[in-house]
């Protein structure tokens, strides 16, 4: 199959007119074709001024080539307040595990004096014991003694001291029941101080994983800034050529805005669109030769694949026969033709 196909747009060769041979029975040709590529847009994701542009148009770019610098005094600026605010949120955390160290140093003094209050209760009770076996001592001693003197048997002085000393025993067992007493209440207190000590280092352990907590806050917050600063960046996000620039030096840019394009050459196909009618004999895999107007040489290619509508369906407003009066009209449907020997160097930057 002989097809000849003329191209009105071609992109990145230039306006070239083609021709393609369809090997097969028989021969289709059409005129209504373009050479296409891969056209990447740069578009900032950030706004601000322009304040460097580095390529101008038709040049050629490698992947990663830096082509428009923004303003980024602001983004700097973030990226310090994200540092400094990182920076709390860490002494913070050191902070916080100082209080939970303390609070852990706490409840063990606490804990060690509820300790000896209890033990200092138990010897205080040994007292009271101790002094009641005293005062019960006096006291027969005295009995004895009342009696010795109703009988004039002993004299009133040794009456007196064995008074004078069951007096002084009895004295020393309230004490002692005293001081029981006062350890007990002081055992209660330090109980309860353990309690709330242990509370407390419950408290500082939660404060220090939300201190922590904050320092990853913090830590995405700087990331986020450090992000949003290399978008000040405009990099090239393919090898190709610069094309359609409209981005110029102290501009106001917004994100979304296309600012210029870079069309990647390193791969080219070809869009034919044939008639409906032509494409009974056509089929993926089939080779096509090629001819551009523009080069005295032909292209090898083949069908790589079928649009699944015709070009009318994927139109801004696309046909609706069921409305006003019918005209049958041949519908095109866009072929997908890939190249098997890809054009030269020469050939993509000019007139070989």
């Amino acid at each position: 199959m002989l097809l000849t196909f003329y191209s009105t747009r071609l992109l990145p060769l230039a306006a070239l007119s083609l021709a393609a041979l369809l090997t097969g029975c028989g021969g289709e040709e059409t005129d209504n074709a373009q050479v296409q590529a891969d056209i990447s847009p740069v578009i900032p994701k950030v706004p601000g001024t322009v304040r460097e542009v580095r390529v101008a148009d038709n040049q050629r770019v490698q992947r990663g080539d830096t082509l428009v610098l923004l303003d980024d005094r602001d983004f700097a600026l973030r990226v310090q307040q994200a540092t400094i605010a990182l920076a709390q949120a860490e002494a913070n955390v050191t902070m916080a595990r100082q209080n939970r160290q303390a609070a852990d140093q706490g409840v063990g003094a606490v804990a060690s004096n509820s300790a000896a209050a209890q033990a200092g209760i138990a010897a205080a009770q040994a007292g009271v014991e101790t002094a009641r076996v005293r005062t019960l001592q006096a006291r027969q001693n005295l009995d004895r003694q009342s009696a010795l003197l109703a009988q004039q048997s002993t004299t009133q002085q040794a009456y007196d001291n064995v008074k004078a000393d069951y007096d002084a025993t009895q004295a020393g067992l309230a004490a002692a029941r005293a001081q029981v007493q006062v350890l007990s209440r002081q055992a209660a207190a330090a109980r309860q101080q353990v309690g709330s000590t242990r509370t407390e280092a419950a408290t500082a352990g939660t404060g220090i994983a939300l201190a922590e907590l904050a320092v990853e806050q913090a830590r995405a917050a700087l990331a986020t800034a450090r992000l949003q600063a290399s978008y000040t960046a405009l990099l090239a996000p393919a090898a190709g050529v610069v094309s359609d620039k409209s981005v110029q030096l102290g501009q106001v840019v917004n994100p979304g805005q296309t600012l210029l394009k870079v069309a990647n050459d390193a791969q080219l196909w070809v869009v034919a669109n044939f008639k409906e009618t032509q494409l009974e004999g056509m089929k993926v895999g089939q080779p096509v030769e090629i001819k551009a107007d523009a080069y005295d040489r032909e292209f090898a290619g083949k069908i790589q694949s079928f649009a699944p509508a015709t070009g009318a369906r994927f139109s801004l407003l696309p046909p609706d026969n069921a409305t006003g009066n019918f005209v049958k009209v041949t519908q095109r449907v866009p072929v997908k033709i890939a190249f098997t020997e890809a054009p030269d160097a020469k050939t993509r930057c000019g007139r070989a």
